[in-house]
């Protein structure tokens, strides 16, 4: 995973302490960061007070990920009733894949409401087309039940950070997920081994697409 930014850093940062590596990155740029407790082992929360956004380390949520996992949220204001999924194409295919099984084993009539989120969307919501850039509309897929509010979002500014992160760091092995539902923003990914690079560069995404989706918020309550 990141192994475009793993070259970059030092091979000392993955001794797989990720409570330390959380902290040394919160620490260096600024934010709150604790440890919590709780009845499945507990984890780590980075809060990042001036942007309003944070960052969860802990059990997996979804059967998807493996081990821990690593979440960035954000409130962002949206109405509750907009969903939008944001995927590789190679992972929203593994995703329907196992959506089809699950469906297709237990002989089932509809999509299994224990399946999450996400994974329902799949083949309920149509896809945004993504013309540019190249590189998002043939490695990304984009689902919404809101197109001109997922349209809004998807911004230049936030549109360059994604073509970005598509052309460094979220390669097609990486299990990467940002989903908007609920007024929330949810980026969530595998949460072992971690790096402060890797941390940097996805809370630089999270970062943007709050603010996209904030201000996409603002332009739909004003018409």
């Amino acid at each position: 995973m990141f192994a475009s930014i793993k070259r970059m850093i030092a091979p000392s940062s993955s001794k797989g302490d990720e409570g330390q590596v959380l902290s040394s990155w919160a620490k260096a740029e600024g934010y709150a960061y604790k440890t919590v407790r709780d009845k499945d082992g507990g984890g780590h929360v980075v809060q990042v007070e001036d942007e309003d956004w944070r960052v969860e380390w802990g059990t997996s949520q979804r059967s998807y990920i493996h081990g821990k996992e690593l979440r960035f949220r954000s409130e962002t204001k949206l109405s509750p009733d907009v969903q939008i999924l944001v995927v590789s194409r190679v992972l929203a295919h593994a995703l329907e894949t196992e959506v089809f099984s699950s469906f297709t084993n237990a002989m089932q009539t509809q999509v299994d409401n224990t399946l999450p989120e996400e994974m329902r969307w799949l083949p309920m919501h149509p896809r945004v087309t993504l013309s540019e850039p190249v590189v998002l509309s043939k490695r990304f897929v984009v689902l919404a039940n809101a197109e001109t509010v997922a349209r809004r979002w998807l911004d230049d500014k936030l549109l360059a950070v994604l073509e970005d992160a598509a052309t460094t760091w979220w390669t097609d092995a990486l299990t990467m997920v940002v989903t908007v539902n609920r007024g929330r923003l949810t980026i969530r990914m595998p949460g072992q081994p971690l790096e402060e690079a890797q941390l940097h560069a996805v809370g630089r995404l999270c970062s943007q697409a709050t603010r996209s989706l904030r201000a996409a918020a603002l332009s739909s309550s004003a018409g």
